[in-house]
């Protein structure tokens, strides 16, 4: 006699668990990566099968090394640097920034009546000998502790003005009044003379008292220029900062330049002469560290290899840690209108000495409305504090000035010779009417000059862009794995969607999955997938229908109807 099966709704766990076995099992069959089939076939052996996910374990760990790899490269090198295919002429960037300064500290004319006991000749002592800013006695003296003279102005009273330094000035073979190419600056190497920086007000964002001079004639008119974006387009006839056209000396800077070594009181080196400084113009560095000296009696020719830095827009969309470089409108500065690492290393300097001491030196900038600049009884606690920062303290504010991605530097190659000891004829005749023994005492004569007419400028790049991070990681995974992204949507289809659309759309489904519960000797079954259990069901529901009068079977799983 045949009983009937016994039918009954399945509890909503098992319900889930049945599904998902076979939701797996449906998965491994149909997914497209490498290797993961063989886990379903049911005509491999268990050991077959664990060869076979033991290669896609293997595959997946190499993959997950060689893709960490691409991922640390992209990180730790995101710009690369090469050479622009455009060409760039030197119509379009300026001469060089000259800073031009002698290295006499005061006219001995002016400052030979000063007593031991006045102001001025405590600040002669400081300019003329900086190590007296490091003795500790002296900074309790009475001298100096009392001395509110600003040092500032002591320089721009006493030092030979650019008037007197300037002889002589050609540019591009033309002779030009000196007082319509040169403005004056107060720097760290005393009063100096400045060719072809961009104006003040263009410059900095408020007032720098220390800039005089340079008579702006009605047809010479200042204009914006940064590496960045360049010159305007539309160009008065007359501008500056001023470019070239050409190269070679008659189409440059020509200076003639008079120390008059007796009127040096003092040398901010161990001899006479002048210190040159070249830098873009929107740069303001500090001289006394980086300038280059030209001695006296000599003619000097500065043949200028000018170095460009651009960047592709490409690499804006990098943070700025990991590219290592600022555009000139990222960094917002308290003074300067536009940023440079020098121009940022200055401020750092200027806000720590400012914090220490309540001024900065009159070479640094003011970067508060209230802020002011240093008497003379304040110069050792500038000198210390300085120490101090170079040597511990300066590191943190100074490791957010990154260098700029664009740029303009000058590489000069410099090159020497005698002026002439006798007389015979020389080409200039200003020093054809000197005489001889002036001019080897007192004179020197520099040129300034582009060595090419065009520049292949330095063209920061993406290194590895998403494209290409993307392409080397599609290429691994497709080569060990065979992963795609319709690999992804077949994760994301077996494992969210077709759930919800099996349990959730419609709810009526939930409801009618029955089960056949037989009863019958105990069987194992030693594969673990959901359709060799319904199998295996079926062969049992066969031998209940023909058997001869068996009793009621039981089975040690659940079938799937």
């Amino acid at each position: 006699m045949t009983h009937s099966p016994r039918q009954r709704k399945l509890k909503r766990s098992e319900q889930l668990e049945i599904y998902c076995l076979g939701n797996l099992k449906k998965y491994l069959q149909e997914t497209t990566l490498h290797g993961l089939k063989y886990l379903a076939d049911n005509s491999l052996t268990n050991w077959e099968k664990v060869f076979f996910l033991s290669a896609f374990i293997t595959c997946s760990g190499v993959v997950i090394h060689l893709i960490s790899i691409i991922y640390a490269k992209w990180e730790s090198t995101p710009v690369i640097i090469g050479i622009s295919p455009h060409p760039t002429p030197i119509l379009r960037i300026p001469l060089p920034a000259v800073t031009v300064c002698n290295m006499n500290q005061a006219m001995y004319s002016k400052v030979v009546n000063y007593t031991k006991d006045s102001k001025e000749y405590v600040a002669l002592k400081y300019l003329c000998h900086s190590e007296t800013a490091l003795d500790p006695e002296l900074e309790h003296s009475k001298e100096f502790k009392n001395n509110d003279l600003e040092l500032s102005e002591f320089i721009t009273a006493h030092s030979q003005p650019c008037s007197r330094m300037l002889v002589a000035c050609q540019i591009s073979s033309v002779d030009v009044n000196c007082s319509s190419l040169f403005r004056e600056v107060v720097t760290d190497e005393g009063l100096c003379c400045a060719f072809n920086n961009l104006h003040p007000s263009l410059l900095y964002k408020r007032n720098y008292h220390t800039l005089n001079g340079l008579k702006n004639g009605a047809d010479i008119v200042p204009v914006d220029w940064n590496p960045e974006t360049g010159y305007p387009k539309q160009l008065p006839a007359k501008y500056y900062p001023r470019p070239t056209y050409v190269t070679g000396i008659s189409m440059g800077l020509t200076l003639i330049l008079n120390a008059e070594v007796d009127e040096y009181y003092c040398s901010s080196s161990s001899g006479a002469g002048f210190k040159v400084n070249l830098a873009s113009p929107v740069d303001r560095p500090l001289i006394s560290e980086g300038g280059v000296a030209v001695r006296l009696g000599s003619e000097t020719r500065f043949r200028i290899d000018a170095l460009l830095t651009e960047s592709s827009p490409a690499i804006r969309s990098i943070n700025r840690r990991r590219r290592r470089c600022l555009f000139l409108n990222e960094e917002p500065l308290a003074f300067y209108r536009y940023y440079t690492k020098t121009h940022c290393e200055n401020e750092c300097l200027a806000a720590f000495l400012i914090d220490r001491c309540g001024c900065v030196p009159y070479y640094l900038p003011l970067i508060h409305n209230n802020s002011t600049f240093c008497n003379i009884s304040r110069v050792f606690c500038i000198e210390r504090t300085k120490q101090e920062f170079s040597q511990n303290h300066g590191s943190k504010c100074l490791s957010r000035c990154l260098t700029t991605c664009f740029d303009l530097t000058f590489m000069p190659d410099t090159f020497s010779s005698p002026l002439a000891t006798i007389n015979y004829t020389i080409q200039s005749s200003i020093l054809y009417n000197m005489s001889k023994e002036e001019v080897q005492r007192n004179i020197a004569v520099m040129h300034f000059y582009y060595r090419e007419s065009v520049i292949h400028s330095e063209l920061k790049n993406v290194y590895i862009g998403f494209t290409e991070f993307l392409s080397n990681i599609g290429g691994i995974l497709g080569l060990f794995m065979g992963f795609s992204f319709i690999s992804i949507a077949e994760i994301i289809y077996f494992a969210f969607f077709r759930p919800i659309f099996k349990f959730l759309i419609p709810k009526k489904y939930r409801n009618s999955m029955l089960i056949t519960q037989v009863r019958a000797a105990p069987q194992v079954n030693k594969n673990w997938m959901p359709e060799e259990i319904y199998r295996g069901v079926k062969r049992h529901r066969h031998s209940i229908r023909g058997g001869k009068g068996s009793k009621r079977s039981s089975f040690n799983g659940s079938g799937i109807i």
